[in-house]
């Protein structure tokens, strides 16, 4: 209890600290960072319980959920294509950012593919351990690294970008529509069991956005709208753990290594941008922004907090996410993961 004690004091006096400053993402980064710096260079302990982590997925993914309306579900069928070539582009970028890590580590072709592939840590560790070649440790590392980069640039980066109206929750009011939120929650806790049993990833989150926007698409109404304290509060659940998670960095860590992740997903970040610039320009009626946080290799939890704060379209950003989520986990690293095992079948023959 005295851990989980000093736990939670550290990561809301360290996001109010944040929001004091002026920090963007206050309540997600400030728990990130502070306890990561803590956890890493000091003897205190830490504990951060699972269910703190997964109330804030389901949280956010009520929220994000919320953020879909029936025009926009229709409109994503429009979205299709483009969706798909950000994916593609995206993650065959990260196949060939694979290969430059493998020269610039000196790891073996299974490590550097599934440690580029932005298809989200735990999905990614699991995978690895199923491809003896794959060194779990550095694709656990690699995979790490990427979110704290990306958590860390992007959003600084968004500061610069024009969103529609910035900071626009913080005047949100609590909105409750009862019987079809109700109703979405039976249904949610279905598909969650479902996925749990499938072993299908992110369903913590996945769950409550389709039903959320579901039912939303089906009714024509709003179900329920968080006020700001509410969504602090899931950013500090979901910062808490992102710190905590990150253990024996230092230990694991060397220049060489180090070097080529920051290299791998700088170059990952700046193509993401270049992507981002050629559809809005070649659809005009969208934000910038919208794209850049769609085409960033961050997590969709993450990247759809992003969104929340900087004024961007947060149904478009989630769908783009949900696709590339799918489109990795069912077609990009399944057969990677057969490509490499059959690699590692020849060379030990």
């Amino acid at each position: 209890m005295r851990p989980f004690i000093l736990t939670a004091l550290i990561a809301i006096a360290s996001g109010a600290l944040f929001e004091a400053v002026g920090m963007f993402l206050p309540w997600l980064l400030g728990p990130m960072f502070v306890l990561l710096i803590l956890n890493q260079f000091t003897k205190l302990k830490f504990y951060w319980p699972k269910f703190l982590k997964v109330a804030g997925l389901v949280l956010l993914g009520v929220q994000i959920g919320s953020s879909f309306s029936r025009e926009a579900v229709f409109l994503m069928w429009f979205d299709l294509p483009f969706m798909a070539f950000l994916t593609l582009s995206v993650v065959a970028l990260s196949l060939l950012l694979g290969l430059l890590f493998r020269k610039m580590a000196n790891e073996t072709l299974a490590t550097s593919l599934l440690g580029s592939m932005p298809g989200g840590l735990s999905q990614m560790v699991v995978i690895s351990e199923d491809v003896k070649s794959a060194n779990v440790t550095v694709v656990t590392m690699m995979q790490t690294f990427r979110i704290l980069l990306v958590v860390t640039i992007v959003p600084f980066l968004t500061v610069f970008l024009n969103g529609r109206e910035a900071g626009e929750i913080l005047s949100q009011e609590f909105s409750f529509a009862p019987g079809h939120f109700f109703l979405a929650i039976a249904a949610g806790i279905l598909i969650y069991f479902g996925m749990k049993k499938i072993g299908f990833p992110a369903a913590e989150v996945l769950a409550p956005i389709l039903t959320m926007a579901g039912m939303q698409t089906i009714t024509g109404e709003v179900l329920v709208e968080m006020p700001y304290w509410l969504i602090a509060m899931a950013q500090i659940f979901i910062g808490a753990n992102l710190g905590l998670q990150m253990e024996q960095v230092r230990e694991k860590m060397n220049i060489r290594l180090g070097a080529a992740i920051v290299v791998n997903n700088v170059l990952l970040i700046v193509f993401s941008t270049v992507i981002a610039f050629l559809l809005t320009s070649w659809l005009p009626g969208y934000l910038f922004l919208d794209f850049f946080l769609s085409a960033a290799p961050g997590g969709m939890a993450e990247m759809a907090i992003t969104a929340l704060d900087a004024g961007a379209d947060v149904a478009l950003i989630t769908s783009f996410h949900l696709f590339r989520l799918f489109f990795i986990l069912l077609v990009a690293s399944p057969i990677v993961a057969v490509i490499v095992k059959k690699l590692d079948a020849k060379s030990a023959n």
